[in-house]
């Protein structure tokens, strides 16, 4: 085999030998690199940036869940009195939803009727998640529909005391 290639590489005129060592040490080597190295590195890089999202993605979902952990716990004095009409519609006016709400009412039985014809929901659900657990009232049911306008709905709420 290897008499072969001395004899061809012998016949050959020395122009041609240079630019057989320049195909050879130069140009494979770059084709090896632009058909096989290089994507196989760009997908390496982009597969280690994906690995670091989901690991800070990971970090962060274990924070939250620390914090929730840490505000469950303190929340372990039970059911609390409920706190009445009045102090809900306090609550709805610091919030500045009384505008939005078209019913506020007791019901047989200590709870609350509440409806609102059109609110924010954002401002809505921000609203809810400062008075529970601190005012002594379960969701008894609780129904959203779609209002005209973009990111507003229109909400009905049922209270009933904690048992």
């Amino acid at each position: 085999m290897s008499a072969r290639l001395i004899d061809l590489l012998a016949r050959l005129a020395p122009r041609e030998r240079v630019l057989l060592a320049v195909l050879v040490l130069g140009v494979l080597p770059a084709a090896l690199w632009f058909a096989v190295l290089e994507p196989l590195a760009t997908r390496r890089v982009a597969a280690e940036a994906e690995l670091r999202e989901a690991r800070a993605l990971a970090g962060w979902v274990s924070a939250r869940a620390g914090e929730l952990a840490a505000l469950d716990q303190g929340d372990s004095t039970g059911p609390r009195a409920p706190v009445g009409l009045s102090a809900v519609e306090q609550s709805l006016i610091s919030a500045e939803l009384r505008g939005a709400v078209s019913e506020l009412s007791n019901r047989t039985g200590g709870g609350i009727e509440l409806r609102f014809e059109t609110v924010a929901f954002a401002d809505l659900m921000h609203w809810l998640s400062a008075q529970d657990p601190g005012w002594g009232y379960d969701i008894d049911a609780f129904r959203l529909r779609a209002a005209t306008a973009a990111g507003e709905v229109a909400a009905e709420l049922r209270l009933m005391p904690q048992d």
